[in-house]
């Protein structure tokens, strides 16, 4: 089936779909979406590509991302950095550019701490396995629809994450409770495997559509696989329900054509778009006409955006589109 973002068609295919306990997943690939090669995060880290530090005046809602390689460097939304003088996640995904030092927007998920750690002073971050979970992600989407920062609205996620599980953070570090609650993340996640092709899922909790993710390519998608997953596997194990049945999804997918899109400030690469509907909030992030990543999340505040269709969703024939 098609979906439209903002003038452009994304074609998807749907793929057999993975279930665990409360929590079943559609597996996506994308058909026709280009070839361009990505430096991700972990990669780039890794290899010493791509440094990602303080600002000389250290703020907490910006970073520095330099990255020394000849390729593009792409950041993801929600996407957790640690160390330095406290833990952030990035607000957007972005495109940092070959050769290129850039500021960065993001958000602290570590409230009670604003000074180097232990390790010997570092102004640089380090890599993190995590992205922040769903609902600090589904929040932070609605508030950057509606405004510029969104700083306010992560630390209380973070608090009622803690809420949820009783456990209180040393630091009020999102981080600390992935930690915490590891091994059950991991007993869900060892039920869902990448399939060939795989870029991207839509995720279903306890018979709710609650997500979809697309990446740019299987290569982009498997370095992301482990930390969106996990990221969704938060929500289903802190609102734990026995499942019961699942909306339309085609139908979930269809409300995305028929969202109000607002860009954000532009970069020197790629074309970043807030979106909203009458079911939920995303952001997309294109190079061309290359989607690079889609995140999109049902609920937050009930809206109307452009029209009020007095429906839910309709039949699967009423939303494919195989033109």
């Amino acid at each position: 089936m098609n979906i439209v973002i903002d003038g452009i068609r994304v074609s998807l295919e749907l793929l057999n779909a993975q279930r665990y306990r409360n929590m079943e997943v559609i597996p996506v690939s994308l058909n026709r979406n280009g070839h361009k090669d990505y430096l991700t995060l972990k990669r780039g880290i890794s290899a010493g590509f791509v440094e990602i530090s303080e600002c000389e005046v250290s703020t907490v809602g910006t970073v520095l991302a330099r990255n020394k390689s000849n390729v593009p460097l792409v950041l993801i939304d929600g996407d957790e950095i640690v160390g330095a003088k406290q833990n952030r996640i990035m607000n957007r995904s972005l495109i940092v550019p070959p050769l290129t030092t850039m500021e960065v927007s993001v958000s602290c998920t570590e409230q009670g701490r604003w000074h180097y750690d232990r390790t010997g002073y570092r102004t640089h971050f380090d890599y993190s396995d995590i992205a922040a979970d769903f609902s600090t992600r589904r929040n932070k989407a609605e508030d950057l629809f509606e405004n510029d920062s969104c700083q306010s609205t992560v630390w209380n996620s973070i608090h009622d994450l803690e809420r949820k599980t009783s456990f209180k953070s040393r630091t009020s570090a999102l981080h600390d409770n992935f930690i915490n609650l590891r091994s059950k993340l991991d007993e869900y996640l060892k039920h869902f495997h990448v399939e060939y092709g795989q870029r991207g899922a839509i995720f279903i909790i306890n018979g709710e559509i609650k997500g979809l993710e697309l990446f740019a390519n299987p290569l982009i998608y498997h370095d992301y696989h482990e930390k969106i997953f996990r990221s969704y596997i938060m929500e289903a194990i802190v609102d734990y329900r026995s499942s019961c049945g699942c909306e339309n999804f085609y139908g979930f997918l269809r409300e995305i054509s028929c969202s109000e899109f607002r860009p954000s400030r532009r970069e020197r690469i790629g074309r970043h778009l807030h979106f909203a509907n009458d079911c939920g909030f995303g952001a997309a992030l294109f190079d061309g006409c290359t989607l690079v990543h889609l995140n999109y999340f049902s609920g937050g505040k009930s809206r109307t955006i452009r029209r009020k269709t007095g429906r839910r969703y309709g039949s699967f024939r009423d939303f494919v589109d195989d033109s």
